[in-house]
């Protein structure tokens, strides 16, 4: 709510001069009010309206001329504005406005430092064992075992005869003379003895403890269900590259066909050298049959593949369960 100002001496002087916008206030109310209220009392007189009774705001642009105005009215739009009155007291503070939109988001600040490291993860479980290894070159030959205990000595030979007799050795240095004896009679010199035999040979030594025997690691293979397709060359099935050597070989699978009396053949090779084979008539239609094949064989090169491979005559069929065996020997 506004307050009005405080009167002085000054002020009091203005607030009762005469202004245009009184003037222009006193006319309005005149023709707001009508004719009739003129006819009846006359012209309203400007100390007939309370001052800020009617204010600019209630009157219609263009509604009062210069001409429907008093001459002396019109003298004072001629006359200087008078001095600007004292400054009114601060109003009250108006109500609180509505919160103006969101501002747009800054931009991104820069990354920060990086953290200190973690601390580690437990280990993960163990992965799954991998598939066996070739078997590895044979290692170095063991030491060999101890000497056996020392047999004891056969028994003594018998001597044998005399041996002839050396030749006479250098003389020796002469000893100091004896007392000269009685000179005997010289007496005849014998004959020498034959050689006599050899000695039996003493009994042998007990032979020593035989050494630890090696560990020896059979090869293997397998393979799953495998497809025989009618009339195609023979297909492998499993097979499994060896090493220089000798080997016992031993390799089994399941054989099936979609024809009742189809015959089916399995070959046990050793590189492009067939070992042994199976050839059978399986009844009814899509009867499984066992086939098992073996062999001993002697690798010549490093590596041999050692292979099944099978055939179908009429229908296709297929094999499963399939495996191949080398044991090393000796």
């Amino acid at each position: 709510m506004l307050k009005r100002a405080t009167r002085t001496h000054e002020n009091r002087k203005r607030w009762w001069r005469l202004t245009p916008s009184s003037v222009l206030a006193g006319t309005a109310l005149f023709i707001v009010l009508g004719g009739s209220a003129v006819a009846a009392s006359g012209l309203i007189q400007a100390g007939d309206i309370a001052p800020g009774a009617v204010t600019s705001r209630a009157i219609r642009g263009g509604a009062v001329e210069p001409r429907d105005l008093s001459a002396s009215t019109r003298a004072l739009f001629g006359r200087a504005q008078g001095a600007v009155g004292a400054k009114g007291n601060v109003g009250s503070t108006g109500a609180t406005g509505t919160p103006g939109a969101s501002g747009i988001n800054g931009a991104n600040g820069p990354n920060g430092a990086n953290g200190n490291e973690g601390a580690r993860g437990s280990n993960g479980a163990n992965g799954a064992n991998g598939n066996e290894g070739a078997k590895g070159s044979n290692g170095t030959n063991g030491a060999n075992g101890n000497e056996g205990a020392k047999g004891s000595n056969g028994a003594n030979g018998a001597n044998g005869n005399e041996g002839a007799k050396g030749s006479n050795g250098a003389n020796g240095a002469n000893g100091p003379n004896g007392a000269n004896g009685t000179n005997g009679i010289d007496g005849t010199n014998g004959v020498n003895g034959a050689k006599g035999e050899n000695g039996t040979n003493g009994a042998s030594g007990t032979n020593g403890t035989n050494g630890t025997n090696g560990t020896i690691a059979p090869l293997s293979a397998t393979q799953g269900l495998t497809a025989l397709p009618t009339g195609a060359p023979p297909t492998t099935v499993v097979e499994l590259a060896v090493p220089m050597g000798k080997y016992v070989v031993m390799a089994k699978t399941e054989l099936s066909q979609t024809g009742a009396g189809d015959s089916v053949e399995c070959l046990l090779k050793s590189g492009a050298t067939t070992v042994d084979q199976a050839a059978m008539k399986t009844l009814p239609a899509l009867a499984a049959v066992p086939a098992a094949l073996q062999a001993v064989i002697t690798a010549t090169t490093s590596p041999t593949v050692l292979s099944v491979q099978c055939t179908v005559a009429v229908a296709n069929g297929s094999a499963n369960y399939n495996s191949l065996i080398a044991i090393p020997t000796a």
